[in-house]
């Protein structure tokens, strides 16, 4: 099964969970890596488009270390996706059918169109703080699907969300 989010994704969410802790303080490319158990490397390379987008800021030198520029729970999970992903994925064929997106599309080109605009509804709503919070309910107000996005194509009939998950730790 192919991932919808790719391994620097899942990386620079960890990073930014375990930072929305404790907003307030610097935390390294270092500790967050080891608390993480994530490969230092890679991750750097991850968190760099969160600083090129003035999401987060990277301060050098003793006590230094990467702090938001932006609080939390103002930064939606799409934004960090993108920043990362470098746009949207209705642009790519879940097939690998390079001709998919202009005139010929895949036989699932529509409903990959569907699911796509049901993950980008879902990561909008969400932030970084709300990756601190679980997934267990939690949250003040559920996640609201637009109606459509709950349809499915051959009954109608709606479904529930059911339980979020994280990324693995």
């Amino acid at each position: 099964m192919t991932h919808l989010y790719s391994r620097g994704v899942e990386y620079a969410l960890r990073c930014l969970r375990l930072m929305a802790k404790n907003p307030e303080h610097p935390r390294t490319i270092q500790s967050l890596c080891k608390e993480a158990q994530l490969p230092e490397h890679f991750t750097r390379k991850m968190v760099q488009p969160l600083v090129k987008a003035g999401l987060l800021k990277s301060l050098r030198g003793p006590g230094g270390g990467f702090l938001f520029t932006t609080p939390p729970e103002e930064i939606s999970l799409r934004t960090v996706v993108e920043e990362i992903e470098g746009g949207t994925r209705k642009n790519y064929c879940i097939l690998g059918q390079s001709e998919c997106v202009s005139d010929n599309p895949c036989s699932l080109h529509d409903q990959w169109i569907k699911i796509c605009e049901l993950s980008d509804h879902l990561l909008d709503q969400t932030t970084v703080l709300d990756l601190t919070l679980g997934w267990d309910g939690s949250k003040e107000e559920p996640i609201l699907l637009p109606k459509e996005a709950t349809e499915t194509p051959k009954q109608g009939a709606r479904y529930s969300v059911g339980r979020r998950y994280l990324p693995r730790n």
